[in-house]
């Protein structure tokens, strides 16, 4: 079977416009989030864009594509810049990965045909000059890892040499409102598996990244080895109660790659920071077996929603190569029902791989592992 390699990355968000640099805000403990008070009267703790990175924006695509659309055009552009590769091939497939897409335009009359997703992937596809369908990956807070998984899907099968995976939601009154309404917002900046956590910090963003099945195009920064997603049932808004249905798709991620608990060098949870998630996902982590060391990197830069789960495992991947375990901003002390290893600090450590975890409304959940690139490694498979 067909390795699945990374190739080039671009993001956007609170902590800058590119992926090093976010990466080097994280690793000095920067947060980017903010509080902000709104139209509709609330008031939080969110991560959102400069007015100086959505004037650049404005400029760069102008009036005929949306906000929303002008943020995933920019990382997708940067992310093809930095492959080198024919983004107009048919080899090539464009996904694109959001909760809300163009949500911020609902109940403007004259753009009423812009809301659905499909619109915004057609526009994205076009600009690109791609023949294919862009495929639209919709799943709430698992989407950006729920892509990486189809992306891996259909690049080992051979359907396709590259995949560019665009992971993009922006922060809207309407989007803030919904989770207000579910009482999961937090009046502080959030911590994530603190015993005094409250509840979490919207964010927004637009992430690329490119993977491919040719080993000439890999850049060197990891392997996409395995992935899988499950499906709890307990309700629509809220998890599971056990964990067990998290925690299966861990194990088949680590089956998939090959990988025993004991092997695993860090997980980049979930962590959103509300009561409910963390119990689920430390009880997941724990039925998976693994007892390495365990991050959230909301903190840094919010809930970004659909680009959450690209947005972190890029960051992840860095941390990986540079050999960091990069630590949950403000955790002082675990709350958790079962022993889990959260990270306090910033510290050095050979990491090989890692796990992506993911969990959204509806019950689904997902979990990717990665591994360092290791060109011996992959000769012989």
């Amino acid at each position: 079977m067909k390795q699945v390699y990374h190739v080039a990355d671009a993001m956007l968000c609170s902590l800058g416009k590119d992926s090093q640099s976010v990466f080097e805000a994280v690793t000095a403990g920067q947060s980017g989030i903010r509080s902000r008070s709104f139209d509709t009267g609330l008031t939080y703790p969110v991560s959102m864009l400069s007015a100086a990175q959505e004037q650049m924006l404005a400029a760069k695509y102008g009036p005929d594509y949306s906000r929303f659309e002008q943020m995933c055009l920019f990382v997708a552009a940067c992310a093809i810049e930095q492959s080198n590769i024919d983004a107009a091939s048919e080899a090539c497939l464009f996904i694109l990965s959001t909760t809300k897409g163009n949500v911020t335009q609902i109940g403007q009359e004259a753009v009423a045909e812009s809301i659905p997703l499909h619109y915004s992937a057609k526009k994205i596809g076009q600009y690109f000059n791609n023949p294919n369908p862009v495929s639209v990956v919709s799943v709430a807070c698992i989407s950006g890892v729920a892509a990486q998984i189809m992306a891996k899907r259909l690049l080992e099968s051979d359907h396709y040499k590259y995949a560019i995976i665009i992971g993009c939601d922006e922060l809207s009154p309407f989007i803030l409102a919904g989770f207000h309404s579910f009482q999961a917002l937090s009046a502080t900046p959030c911590r994530p598996f603190d015993a005094n956590r409250s509840g979490l910090n919207l964010g927004e963003a637009a992430v690329c990244m490119v993977l491919s099945n040719e080993q000439a195009a890999a850049s060197g920064e990891g392997i996409l080895e395995g992935g899988a997603i499950s499906n709890d049932a307990n309700h629509l808004s809220g998890p599971s109660k056990t964990g067990e249905e998290l925690g299966v798709a861990i194990r088949q991620a680590m089956a998939e790659a090959g990988k025993s608990p004991e092997a695993i060098g860090f997980v980049s949870a979930h962590g959103t920071a509300t009561n409910y998630n963390d119990e689920m996902e430390a009880k997941a982590i724990h039925h998976a077996g693994i007892k390495a060391p365990v991050n959230s990197l909301k903190p840094y830069f919010g809930h970004t929603l659909g680009a959450s789960g690209l947005l972190e495992t890029l960051i992840s991947l860095k941390a990986m190569n540079a050999g960091l375990l990069l630590p949950t901003l403000h955790f002082e002390t675990s709350n958790v029902s079962v022993p889990v290893s959260i990270i306090k600090e910033i510290s050095h450590k050979e990491i090989s791989n890692f796990v992506k975890t993911a969990a959204g409304f509806g019950g689904c959940n997902a979990a990717v592992l990665w591994s360092k690139y290791n060109l011996q490694h992959d000769s012989e498979n």
